[in-house]
């Protein structure tokens, strides 16, 4: 059995990593630590290994260690270093890492090396993905899905589609750099990865293996006449100097309606010219290459050809300014902001639509997956009158709660306690109410009113009246408590306005956003709507939650009832 020693003390390797790493001579880490304030020792934070094909320059390290301070300095140091090895010691390095020790990189050419070489970082364990030596293709790999892909699984890999190797490390503990936007811009302009949104990869190492066999391949239709059918599809590899190309095998993939209906295997003739035929056009093609030493080195997700184009040109004509108050107060700043008008378009099309059967399926799919997504997102439109419907919609959702409830509603008022909150089965739960003054200090108003209320359209209630509002309220917590619920926060906004306008009902860490008050959905047409990404707001609603936003509701009806116990800066 084949093997090689690594040549920095690392693993030795096997003979499928041998036949693999014969195809590369260089390569870079791109290595990034982490080196918190209380630590003995810096800490990975992320690396990848990049191989480079041989038709590429040897690139040279970096002249120094770069840094950058963490929360200003108070949670430590990222550091950033660029190192090149030879592609053997790059993997031995890749390979030898692990809870027995963790050593930076020291460049394979020693005039290089700098003081930041070889020290010791804090050991930690990895998990390989796939199997060493396995490699995965990132799917999804095209001009249009591939850049700013959220599913797109290596974003650090560079250009074309190149082949990646993980090592999944320990991501604990690099809260204080994710949360510092500076740190991750730093880092991100030299490790090409943004980690406050790739969090899997903290603590963690990549290797990035390229194609080293194809420099390029070309892959069209062309319309063809008296021949066999409508068009033919052309695949043109083209290889790096002194590749060959004869030991490759190219799969031809078609999709139709959703259907894969060609899988076609070829051996790759040496000049790299593939033609197929076809007696429909065709729809979606793409490709799988493989080698029979490096394995799948190319793919290409089935992908439909641009066959249209449609664009507009505008002339522009004059210039328009506008001024406007920037809020409803008369006395409130003046905004401007300036438009161009369009004095003419010109419409130009390029190509030929498809008018077949292919484009009913496309657009019939379309529909499916909005509506789809509907679904997902909780889409649910109230006409006015559909007050039933909307308790029973939300009484569902308060019934789903595991762990915690949170209701942020300006109007949120006694009877909705009784009306929805007590719709939670289980009593280990933690409930959290944001209201508003608006719930208890004035008489209730035209719904109208609601989303446009000020001291002028507000009628004040007697003060019988406010007392009684008060006292309901604290009588409908105590029936949550009397259930032996988990626990019952109830918060009062500050301010004559409330800070928060929107509403939002919270069960465990799902948002819902309320075009309503609760005391009104159904009553006037609304919408709800599952919030897609709810960590950010649900940090702003509990950031509203701290005193110096609201305060307890005993300690706003104590002061309510006794003027003379409220600050001086008011409620």
């Amino acid at each position: 059995m084949g093997e090689i020693q690594a040549t920095q003390g690392g693993p030795i390797l096997d003979a499928q990593g041998f036949e693999f790493a014969k195809a590369f001579d260089w390569a870079v880490v791109r290595l990034a630590t982490y080196f918190p304030v209380s630590a003995s020792k810096p800490r990975l934070l992320f690396g990848s290994v990049s191989l480079l094909t041989k038709d590429r320059p040897r690139p040279s390290s970096s002249i120094k260690t770069e840094f950058h301070k963490v929360g200003k300095g108070k949670s430590g140091k990222v550091f950033f270093k660029r190192t090149v090895l030879s592609s053997g010691d790059a993997i031995a390095w890749y390979r030898s890492v692990g809870p027995s020790g963790i050593t930076t990189p020291i460049p394979t050419n020693l005039s290089e090396a700098q003081k930041g070489d070889g020290i010791d970082l804090a050991p930690t364990s990895f998990e390989d993905d796939p199997q060493w030596a396995s490699f995965g293709i990132p799917l999804g790999t095209d001009l249009f899905s591939n850049v700013g892909d959220p599913g797109n699984p290596a974003p650090f890999r560079g250009p074309g589609a190149p082949r990646i190797h993980r090592r999944f490390g320990d991501n604990t503990g690099f809260e204080a750099v994710i949360a510092d936007d500076s740190a991750i811009k730093f880092l991100k302009r030299r490790i090409h990865l943004d980690l406050s949104d790739y969090t899997e990869y903290l603590g963690g190492l990549a290797l990035v293996v390229p194609d080293p066999i194809l420099r390029h391949i070309q892959h069209f239709r062309v319309s063809v006449q008296y021949a066999n059918g409508p068009e033919r599809l052309i695949l043109r590899l083209i290889p790096r100097p002194g590749q060959k190309i004869n030991n490759l095998k190219l799969t031809v993939l078609e999709r139709r309606s959703n259907l894969l209906s060609r899988f076609d295997t070829v051996d790759v003739p040496s000049d790299g010219l593939i033609t197929v035929e076809s007696s429909l056009p065709f729809d979606q093609t793409g490709y799988v290459i493989s080698h029979p030493v490096q394995g799948v080195i190319a793919y290409q997700q089935p992908l439909p050809f641009i066959r249209a184009v449609k664009v507009s040109v505008g002339v522009a004509g004059r210039k328009i300014r506008v001024q406007a108050p920037k809020t409803e107060s008369p006395r409130g700043p003046i905004d401007s902001y300036e438009i161009t008008e369009y004095a003419q378009e010109f419409p130009i099309n390029v190509g030929e639509e498809r008018h077949d059967a292919i484009v009913k399926v496309a657009e019939a799919e379309q529909r499916r997956i909005r509506r789809a997504a509907a679904k997902q997102y909780k889409q649910t439109w109230f006409d006015v009158g559909q007050r039933n419907k909307a308790l029973v919609f939300l009484r569902e959702q308060f019934a789903r709660a595991r762990m915690s409830v949170m209701v942020a509603d300006p109007y949120f008022g006694a009877r909705q306690i009784l009306q929805f909150l007590h719709a939670v089965p289980r009593t280990q739960i933690d409930f959290i109410i944001l209201t508003s003054r608006l719930a208890f200090e004035y008489a209730e108003t035209n719904d109208a009113m609601q989303d446009n209320v000020t001291d002028q359209t507000m009628i004040s209630p007697s003060i019988e009246a406010e007392d009684e509002k008060l006292a309901s309220f604290s009588h409908s917590l105590g029936t949550l408590q009397r259930r032996g619920m988990k626990s019952v926060t109830a918060l009062v906004l500050k301010g004559e306005t409330p800070p928060l306008h929107d509403r939002f009902l919270v069960i465990d860490d799902e948002v819902l956003f309320l075009g309503n008050s609760l005391n009104t959905l159904g009553v006037r047409a609304s919408l709800i709507l599952k919030v897609p990404d709810s960590e950010p707001i649900l940090a702003k609603l509990k950031g509203m939650t701290g005193p110096s936003l609201a305060i307890p509701f005993e300690t706003y009806a104590t002061q309510r009832r006794n003027p003379s116990t409220s600050p001086s800066e008011g409620t």
